[in-house]
């Protein structure tokens, strides 16, 4: 009975991340959530929010139809939550290795079926292989295939493609985030990436398989096949053929900043090449870089409002930043130099999510400020480092603007000169959360450290009454969270007071 369905008018795209599903609807039709019947919905549903209630669930996305390279959302899952780290643009990271490619730990995938493609379905993939390789301007160097799976045999590929790509690190970036405030309690990026992976179901290129997936079509609930969703597919299998998205995208260890700025080159070029066949060369090129943002980010204005309510907005605001702002800074590079300028993004690719966000600090080649504590110390406390990651002023801004207007969110975020965020645990002890940050200027430490201070005050948090007015300390039950302004650095640290206050002067050193 439809009373005891539950189903997603699901957004064709992939995305086992923490981050909502794409707000980009690929095909816009319901999928009942049986069809994944293995994949718990993580999602607490209000029983009372305008027909949105427990035994049914729809999100209705209205947007241009995107496609989201599956690989993206487990990455960033991790990304998402590490809304730490500190760095001067100038100071030595201590005990941090430099990043080195990693191949995924090797599991075994069940063998995709073997079935031919209708005739028009066919017909489809080779106008688009076509029409792909003349508007990158790239060839193939051989052919890139496609495979039509039903409901279970999607879910289950995505389901293994998120396990197998990063299921254990997200667990460990889940402690981290929840640690640290900024998730909420229980949160399993894991399952979280493999929930999403199915449920937003359309389509998707796995790197792993080396083929597109396509969700096939079924009865009355049938879409018409969106040429635009397959083209935006094929250019990240053209991207891989070249380029090697895995190498790009596994280095390890996990540096969400650095992840989140290639997930924008990936998803910005293919978002790139899609816009450009939309709205033919002239008309696109005639669009400002200024013109192209606003018009992205208007793209998701039902998204923030339907998908975005379930979720923390550092989560679906991360998400965003990926197409929203590498569509934007992908053209900037092509205008510049040129589709050889865009193919060296995937060679020498931009250092952090600020390069993104600035394009003129990527051809400036301005680095990010290497930040790091002193782990020694915490080691000598008998504190292990279970994770740590920059987050980047891509997470600095997303985290902030859940209780900040998005001018004011982006303007505490922009002088961003580095950060590292750290989850310390040790036996019988609760979780240490720390997280050092550097800005560009005492002015910019201030600004960052007021509004830091004004999220915390909408979170249900006591402000003691101490009258520091560099240090800030906030009460949630056992818990306690100092924010310490320090020149040009703010250091927030979250945990059992008496280890808080030890980690703080290990931090300032």
């Amino acid at each position: 009975m439809e009373s005891k369905r539950r189903t997603i008018n699901a957004p064709s795209c992939f995305y086992p991340y923490p981050f909502p599903p794409y707000p980009f609807p690929l095909y816009p039709f319901p999928i009942a959530l049986e069809h994944f019947p293995f994949i718990p919905f993580p999602v607490s549903v209000p029983a009372s929010r305008g027909g949105i209630g427990a035994s049914k669930l729809r999100m209705r996305t209205r947007f241009n139809r995107r496609a989201i390279f599956i690989f993206v959302i487990v990455a960033a899952t991790g990304a998402a939550l590490f809304a730490a780290s500190c760095g001067n643009k100038r100071a030595s990271r201590k005990g941090i290795p430099a990043a080195v490619a990693v191949a995924p730990a090797k599991r075994e995938l069940t063998p995709l079926p073997v079935r031919p493609l209708s005739p028009a379905l066919e017909g489809l993939r080779q106008r688009v292989l076509a029409a792909v390789a003349a508007t990158r301007e790239l060839p193939w160097q051989h052919d890139a295939g496609m495979s039509e799976l039903s409901g279970w045999e999607y879910g289950t590929r995505t389901k293994e493609l998120a396990d197998t790509l990063a299921g254990d690190e997200l667990r460990a970036l889940s402690r981290l985030a929840v640690a640290g405030g900024l998730l909420p309690e229980g949160t399993d990026l894991a399952m979280l990436a493999a929930s999403f992976t199915a449920a937003s179901a359309g389509a998707a290129y796995s790197p792993l398989d080396k083929r597109v997936l396509i969700l096939a079509a079924q009865g009355a609930d049938a879409p018409a096949r969106d040429e635009s969703l397959i083209t935006h597919e094929y250019v990240h299998a053209l991207q891989d053929q070249h380029f090697d998205l895995l190498k790009l995208l596994a280095a390890r260890p996990y540096n969400f900043d650095r992840a989140e700025a290639a997930f924008a080159v990936v998803e910005g070029d293919a978002m790139n090449v899609q816009r450009r066949r939309e709205q033919t060369v002239a008309v696109w090129s005639r669009r400002t870089l200024e013109e192209i943002g606003r018009n992205e980010d208007a793209r998701f204005g039902d998204y923030r409002r339907e998908v975005g309510a379930f979720f923390p907005t550092l989560l679906t605001e991360t998400f965003i930043f990926r197409y929203r702002d590498g569509t934007r800074f992908v053209e900037a590079v092509r205008r510049k130099s040129g589709a050889g300028g865009v193919n060296e993004l995937f060679r020498r690719p931009p250092a952090s999510s600020e390069q993104i966000l600035h394009p003129e600090k990527y051809f400036a080649q301005e680095q990010p400020g290497e930040v790091a504590l002193d782990e020694r110390q915490f080691a000598a406390n008998d504190w292990t480092t279970a994770a740590t990651t920059p987050l980047g002023e891509l997470g600095v801004r997303g985290l902030l603007l859940k209780s900040l207007p998005a001018a004011d969110a982006t303007r505490a975020a922009a002088g961003w000169g580095g950060d590292r965020a750290y989850l310390f645990e040790r036996a019988r002890s609760a979780p240490l959360f720390v997280w050092k940050t550097r800005w560009d200027k005492p002015v910019d430490a201030a600004e960052f450290f007021r509004a830091y201070n004004a999220l915390c005050g909408k979170t249900g948090a006591r402000r003691d009454g101490a009258n520091d007015p560099a240090q800030l300390t906030w009460r949630d039950g056992a818990r306690v969270t100092f924010v310490r302004l320090d020149g040009d650095q703010v250091i927030v640290i979250r945990g059992a007071e008496a280890d808080a206050r030890g980690a703080l002067e290990f931090a300032l050193r």
